[in-house]
């Protein structure tokens, strides 16, 4: 199995808010001061970050859920409550990250030390020193910290490479990359020999070297998912100059290359426009004149593409090769950097639990919601004022709506998580 992992689902949550608190001042001459209740502590956020360490997704192939610290409820005397700890996922640059809820794109990162926030946590609860005012001076009631937010997202890595070595199985793309670089790729005379993205780094003649990576080999039917192509043509997506390696001692030379021409062009059309160096190799297979031929043959079938033949094996016109890459490169340098896309992630702060239902069992209505629940948890059910506030926030919510509909009746009973009501005595 590969040990090149460019694709992985992951399960995150932020920290909840800590509940507020209801306390009181407790002085030696104030026995029932004012209220004293402190707020809950803000949840802990999700961060990922970019960084140049990691290659590949290989870390989350067992790890796949992350979950940011809670905060801490509000305590006596107005004390807040700790916030929750905050957690960053570390991913290698190039990493994509898409909701798989609605499969939009979160965010791309393409530089080192790039971080955003996937997941805010939950605000704390206001304890009933902040819910205090001028006629209202002592409340019996708090409010519950916000939910944290859950969601499912899919990390996608696409190679930064400056050059991507693309062709059939058995071009020869291995061996190119093997002479131009310090990289090991298996070598072998059988088709997909490569299963994974292998990286080069090649000096070029300015001393500052390039990235080339070798794409592992593309057939027909590549872009609908036939052979090993369609998992990775997404990493030629990023690289500045395409250099197509064609074996030259095939008969089929010119319908091989069309073939792969084709397959980039159905996966992302944006490809078939990027530079190109169309490469013949495995000349030392053929007769010098041969070759010649079939040079001034490809650069009439294709007159926008720079055509060189070489010989991997031999070494032979591998200079011209470097060059024709070097030269393109520095053409791509030349023209100004697309502005970055920013994307717009409103689901990292959505916190929105207002979401319940009603379930009518006989005379007993059971409303259930995540919201509804932490309402009821930091209700004090001996005071009046604390039911009072309930109800009116159940109003707000639509529940007396949702409970008419259902038929409810005078005397039926109402059961919000811990607490049970009376319809028509103790509740609206």
């Amino acid at each position: 199995m590969p040990k090149f992992i460019d694709e992985a689902t992951l399960e995150i949550r932020s920290g909840n808010g800590g509940n507020g608190m209801i306390a009181w001042r407790r002085a030696k001459y104030e026995p029932m001061g004012g209220p004293a209740g402190g707020d809950g502590g803000k949840g802990g956020n999700v961060y990922i970050e970019a960084t140049r360490n990691l290659n590949t997704l290989l870390e989350f192939r067992f790890k796949k859920k992350f979950e940011a610290g809670n905060g801490q409820k509000g305590g006596i005397s107005s004390r807040h409550g700790s916030a929750g700890e905050h957690i960053t996922i570390k991913v290698p640059i190039g990493t994509v990250i898409r909701d798989l809820e609605n499969d939009r794109i979160i965010a791309d990162l393409t530089e080192e030390g790039e971080k955003i926030i996937v997941a805010e946590g939950g605000r704390g609860g206001r304890g009933n020193a902040a819910m205090a005012s001028p006629t209202r001076r002592s409340p019996h009631f708090c409010d519950p910290g916000e939910k944290g937010v859950m969601r499912t997202i899919k990390l996608e890595l696409k190679l930064l490479a400056d050059v991507g070595l693309v062709g059939l199985p058995n071009a020869g793309k291995s061996t190119v990359l093997s002479v131009m670089s310090a990289a090991k790729p298996k070598i072998a005379d059988y088709p997909f020999s490569t299963l994974e993205p292998i990286l080069g780094v090649v000096s070029n003649f300015g001393g500052d070297g390039y990235v080339m990576a070798d794409i592992p080999g593309l057939i027909e039917g590549a872009s609908s998912g036939v052979g090993l192509g369609h998992d990775f043509l997404k990493h030629v997506e990023r690289t500045k100059v395409i250099a197509h390696i064609v074996d030259a001692s095939d008969e089929n030379l010119k319908s091989n290359l069309k073939t792969i021409e084709d397959e980039l062009e159905k996966f992302n059309e944006s490809l078939i426009q990027k530079p190109r160096v169309i490469v013949l190799n495995k000349i030392d297979l053929i007769d010098e004149a041969e070759a010649d031929k079939l040079v001034k043959d490809i650069k009439k079938f294709r007159s926008k593409s720079d055509v060189v033949s070489i010989s991997a094996a031999t070494k032979k016109n591998m200079a011209e090769f470097e060059r024709l890459i070097s030269q393109e490169l520095l053409k791509v340098k030349q023209i100004p950097a697309p502005a970055k896309e920013e994307y717009i992630d409103e689901k990292a702060f959505d916190h929105s639990d207002d979401g319940f239902s009603v379930t009518r069992r006989k005379k007993r209505f059971y409303v259930d919601g995540e919201r509804l629940a932490k309402l009821v948890e930091v209700t004090d059910a001996r005071s009046p004022e604390s039911i009072h506030h309930l109800q009116g926030i159940l109003r707000s919510m639509g529940v007396m709506d949702a409970l008419a509909q259902e038929k409810i009746k005078p005397g039926d009973e109402v059961v919000i998580g811990s607490l049970t009501f009376v319809f028509g005595e103790n509740l609206f």
